[in-house]
């Protein structure tokens, strides 16, 4: 129950919102608005503001529901509960299902990555077909605070640290971006309006969870009782930042581009050595941008290695995540991503080729036993107060930045092919090189191996972890890993 000093967030919410929808132009008289409900507090208390004078008055509403097909009967009680909702509101209700799980599989992404396409991909069809041309979602400070924080946390540049913002292509709209979560509740509680709760949200295993639980609170009560709007302003500095920096790429990058076709750009080195690092990287990043079609999962790691190509010698390449690859030939650089069909049929082919067992796709196991390989591995997690010196680790023993895995993980021989980033080594390099360096005779390479996860090695076994992986000052979850033999007689 909120405090009784949230009466006056209660009675303010609307003039919050009122004031959030004219200082960013978010609607016109006429405009037919979807609104996105997941029918917990955020987005019921969007709808029911948005349904009432002063807000309906100009504008046409309509409800569109996603069962993500995850957690089964609950689910689908709230797919029946955000329909009854509408229904006694008066407002039209699109709901759909995706077994996103699928997606995730098919596409080789992040539960959550493949929770937001389909999330999107579901509202833009409903947009299309019933003619809206705004999409309303529940999004609020705290969630922007809690955004920001994230971003710090996993690493990010300026373009992360813009956060969410209140409007998107004049077609996405968030009327509660600068109400405090505070407010909502109040407001919910007043209203007596109805809601369910993901109990996802409350699940200590997520890092969002645990900065909006435990992280922020901290900061809250023993650090600054405003961090939340600074870090809220902190956002809308560096998107207004972000925009004039936009600007600048976007005149620099024709002159920059020297070639283009299907699913490649080809850029001007010497064009990109004279110009400001800053600025080259933003080209850089346009360029990925524009073959891959987005930024996920590109971090800095991986701009910093195609720069490094600028200076290096001819036929230096380096690949990245989703099937690009960065190649420099005298003054082309170019980019290319190889098409997803293809992707899909040389991970077919490379399975066939060596033996793959999933290790961790749900619950962690506390011993795995791969009896094909006569291998066994033991997961367990550890303080940093335990985490032995870096000298004194043995090879049979992994420790792992969890937050930084991308899962499932697998086990598996190596492959024609693999590459990775070897802990102190400073840069990317295929495994072969590495069997060489490190004078792993022929026989044994074929039957070593490695723990990978969805982004690539995490760990060849028993010689070295992945720099990615690497625990850091920022670590919060520790995963250790104990390799060991069977006894296969």
């Amino acid at each position: 129950m909120p405090p009784s000093s949230t009466i006056s967030d209660r009675k303010s919410l609307a003039a919050t919102v009122r004031r959030t929808l004219v200082a960013h132009n978010m609607l016109d008289s006429g405009d037919r608005v979807l609104v996105g409900v997941s029918g917990g507090p955020d987005s019921m208390a969007l709808l029911h503001l948005l349904v009432k004078p002063p807000f309906a008055d100009k504008i046409e509403l309509g409800v569109a529901h996603l069962n993500h097909c995850l957690r089964g009967e609950t689910a689908e009680k709230e797919a029946d509960f955000v329909s009854r909702e509408a229904a006694a509101l008066g407002v039209p209700c699109h709901v759909g299902r995706a077994r996103v799980v699928n997606v995730k599989r098919k596409l080789g992404l992040s539960l959550e990555e493949a929770g937001h396409r389909v999330r999107y991909a579901f509202f833009n069809k409903v947009m299309a077909e019933r003619g809206y041309n705004k999409l309303a979602l529940g999004h609020h400070m705290d969630d922007n605070a809690e955004q920001l924080l994230l971003a710090l946390l996993r690493g990010t540049g300026p373009r992360g640290l813009a956060g969410i913002a209140p409007t998107k292509e004049n077609r996405i709209i968030r009327p509660l971006i600068h109400a405090r979560r505070a407010q909502i509740e109040a407001y919910i509680e007043a209203e007596n309006i109805s809601g369910m709760r993901d109990a996802s949200n409350d699940d200590a295993r997520f890092l969002r969870n645990r900065i909006r639980h435990d992280l922020l609170p901290l900061l809250t009560s023993a650090y600054n009782p405003r961090i939340g709007e600074h870090l809220n302003r902190l956002a809308d500095v560096m998107r207004t930042e972000e925009s004039w920096i936009g600007d600048l790429v976007a005149q620099e990058y024709p002159k920059t581009t020297i070639g283009r076709k299907k699913d490649e750009v080809v850029l001007s080195v010497d064009r990109l050595r004279t110009i400001h690092t800053a600025l080259m990287r933003r080209l850089i990043r346009a360029a990925i941008e524009e073959v891959a079609g987005n930024l996920r999962r590109i971090e800095f790691s991986h701009i910093h290695a195609i720069s490094r190509l600028l200076t290096g010698s001819d036929g230096k390449e380096c690949h990245l995540p989703g099937g690009l690859r960065a190649r420099r030939i005298g003054d082309r650089l170019t980019l290319s991503v190889v098409p997803h069909h293809r992707r899909r049929s040389a991970a077919a082919k490379t399975e066939k080729a060596t033996w793959i067992k999933k290790v961790l796709d749900g619950p962690l196991p506390e011993n795995f036993e791969i009896r094909e390989m006569g291998i066994g591995l033991r997961f367990s997690f550890c303080s940093r107060g335990h985490l032995p010196p870096w000298t004194a680790i043995e090879p049979n023993r992994a420790y792992l930045d969890f937050d930084r895995l991308a899962l499932p993980l697998t086990v598996r021989r190596p492959a024609p092919g693999d590459r990775f980033c070897p802990l102190g080594a400073g840069g990317r390099q295929k495994l072969k090189k590495f069997f060489i360096d490190h004078r792993i005779a022929r026989r044994d390479r074929s039957i070593s191996a490695i723990l990978a996860d969805r982004r690539g090695i995490v760990w060849l076994i028993g010689q070295r972890i992945d720099e990615r992986v690497k625990v850091t000052s920022r670590t919060s979850q520790i995963l250790n890993i104990e390799f060991f033999l069977l006894d296969t007689r």
